[in-house]
């Protein structure tokens, strides 16, 4: 792999010298009647020689040493595709003009880093995959996505030091529903939800761009297609994936990064500051903005805890039943007349009467009443309650910190092929530092060149009031042969199992599948949108009064059969399928299958 990326890298720099380079030739003439001229002449008639930019050789007339080496060093990097008589003529030609050759490495090298040089992959993906409005066994519901994505991947040299990197991403839907892409929508200061300018059908967005400095002894980046790796300083949008697999998070964060090491090989530790740019806004948005209570939901909970107070006063006084209805209904009378002014026209009386039920439901032993500390009586239009899970520590505006303020933290050691080894840290900073403060560690070993297995735990020191713990997730696999794009024919198989609570999975995953079973969102609930699977099933179990103290909400534990292919180099193939499927409190999620197919064009 490694001599045909150097191949690769070596006809781009002598394509990029043919045609930039304008500096005064060191090399001495070569007349027409040189053999080395009549062999590059023959190899021109059998139209393997490029010759100068405009398409032509210009024969019958004398050339530079240097216009030779040119053209010898274009037919050594695609000497595979010569046939042998060709290949011999080209070795023989390489011979004679060895230091020539050097030579010009040494001016191209040395002019390319001062002028600049970009390179484009395109990379073009199309999937297969359900997308799910509500993911439970027995209320299904969901529609098949058939997308393609196409990103376009450059990366310029600026100089021996210095690289930018930037990705173009696109989207196209073949099945006439919404393409989903984490970053695809935001939220208005009102609440409303909008679609980010860039992220429509065929729309272009910018999904990375970052530059990088190599500081330190310089790297000799020989056989390295994407430049330095060493000791780096880069600013910019720029990738993060935290442990092997990606599963608690992998997309990009705005802002800086230190590496002090190599990131290919050996030992490395990596200091970054920025935004959490793929973070899915509605799966996190409960605990950031608070959860809106409507006037509907508060007076027929009113009148729940209404009834239930009352009766349990008369049977206590023991009257006969009659007696005990009467009591019911003046309760439930009295209630009716604060409700009713949740309705009204007047701010102020909304507000009155929103506090009012406030009181009453810290008073009511309900479900609900342990809540009442973190319940604020807003009384804005449709809302009378908003229910802000972490209290007053985090009330945040609808728009605000979408993309989460994070410092990260990490170091891994990793011999290829054998084995590596990660640990690292990640903390929110302002408001949502009282929500996310987190560590882990992963690994993965090489039992045969052939077998490997892997292992990741995240554990978030914040206690969430959600199931009231400190969560924590944990995965592992293992995984037969190495699927590598560069290498055809290779293939892998894997089997993982994953368990994440809720509060360990942060907002965007590296896995399709994954996403949908930890950062599941019903689509339709009580009349609202986009509502995140483990806020909508706690708060149906206390407005309804069947909530349980030993109930766990959200989260997901499931198995991820993974199996990958490259027919031909640049191309993988791959089939995942998601099965035994269930969130903490043991409800069970559909089985789930994705198919996709990636190309890497050069």
């Amino acid at each position: 792999m490694k001599h045909r990326l150097l191949k690769a890298a070596a006809a781009v720099v002598f394509t990029c010298a043919a045609f930039h380079v304008q500096a005064a030739n060191p090399f001495t003439d070569v007349d027409t009647n040189s053999w080395a001229y009549q062999a590059v002449s023959k190899l021109s008639a059998e139209n393997v020689v490029e010759g100068y930019p405009d398409g032509t050789f210009r024969g019958e007339k004398n050339i530079s040493r240097y216009e030779v080496a040119q053209i010898i060093a274009h037919l050594v990097a695609r000497k595979d595709s010569l046939t042998a008589d060709q290949q011999a003529t080209v070795d023989k030609l390489a011979q004679s003009y060895r230091d020539d050759l050097a030579n010009l490495g040494v001016r191209v090298t040395e002019l390319e880093k001062k002028t600049g040089h970009t390179e484009l992959i395109t990379e073009l993906r199309i999937q297969d995959v359900d997308r799910y409005g509500n993911i439970f066994k027995g209320h299904t519901e969901k529609d098949n996505e058939l997308s393609t994505r196409v990103r376009l991947n450059t990366i310029t040299t600026v100089n021996d030091r210095s690289t930018v990197y930037g990705q173009l991403e696109t989207f196209l839907g073949f099945s006439g529903n919404d393409v989903y892409s984490v970053n695809k929508y935001s939220y208005n200061s009102d609440g409303s939800r909008y679609q980010n300018n860039g992220y429509g059908e065929g729309e272009v967005h910018l999904n990375r761009l970052w530059t990088t400095y190599q500081f330190g002894p310089k790297q000799d980046t020989t056989g390295l297609p994407f430049g330095p790796s060493k000791n780096l300083i880069g600013i910019g949008q720029f990738p993060v994936k935290m442990g092997v697999t990606g599963y608690t998070y992998d997309g990009e964060f705005k802002g800086a990064f230190l590496t002090l090491g190599d990131y290919r090989e050996g030992g490395h530790f990596t200091l970054a500051y920025g935004r959490s740019t793929n973070i899915n806004v509605d799966y996190t948005a409960p605990m950031m903005h608070g959860f809106g209570i409507t006037n509907d939901e508060v007076t027929d909970l009113a009148n729940k805890m209404a009834t239930l107070t009352a009766y349990n006063q008369a049977v206590a006084a023991g009257p006969n039943s009659q007696q005990t209805a009467a009591v019911i209904s003046q309760a439930q009378q009295k209630v009716a007349a604060i409700t009713s002014q949740l309705y009204s026209n007047d701010a102020q009386t909304r507000a009155t009467a929103a506090a009012t039920i406030k009181g009453m439901i810290a008073a009511s032993g309900s479900d609900l009443a342990s809540m009442a500390n973190d319940l604020v009586a807003t009384a804005d239009g449709n809302i009378a309650l908003t229910l802000y899970p972490m209290g007053d520590k985090v009330q945040m505006a609808w728009g605000e910190d979408e993309d989460i303020p994070i410092a990260y933290a990490s170091y891994i050691y990793k011999k290829p092929q054998q084995y590596e080894f990660h640990v690292y840290g990640m903390r929110a900073v302002g408001p949502v530092s009282h929500i996310v403060a987190a560590y882990g560690l992963a690994g993965q070993y090489y039992v045969t060149p052939m077998w490997n297995v892997h292992a990741e735990y995240v554990k978030n020191m914040r206690k969430l009031p959600l199931n009231n713990e400190r969560p924590y997730s944990f995965n592992y696999g293992v995984a037969y042969g190495t699927a590598d794009v560069l290498k055809a024919k290779s293939y892998s198989i894997g089997l993982d199992y994953i368990y994440s609570q809720a509060g360990t999975y942060f907002g965007g995953s590296t896995n399709d599948i994954a996403d949908q079973y930890m950062g599941h969102v019903y689509k339709d609930w009580r009349g609202r949108s986009n509502v995140p699977a483990y806020f909508a099933d706690k708060m149906d179990a206390v407005l309804d009064g069947t909530d349980n103290p030993n109930r766990n909400y959200g989260g997901a534990k499931f198995f991820l059969a993974k199996a990958a292919y490259v027919p031909m180099k640049g191309l993988i193939i791959e089939a995942n399928y998601g099965f035994n499927a269930q969130d903490m409190g043991g409800k069970k999620m559909d089985n789930m299958f994705l198919l996709k197919a990636t190309a890497y064009i050069k």
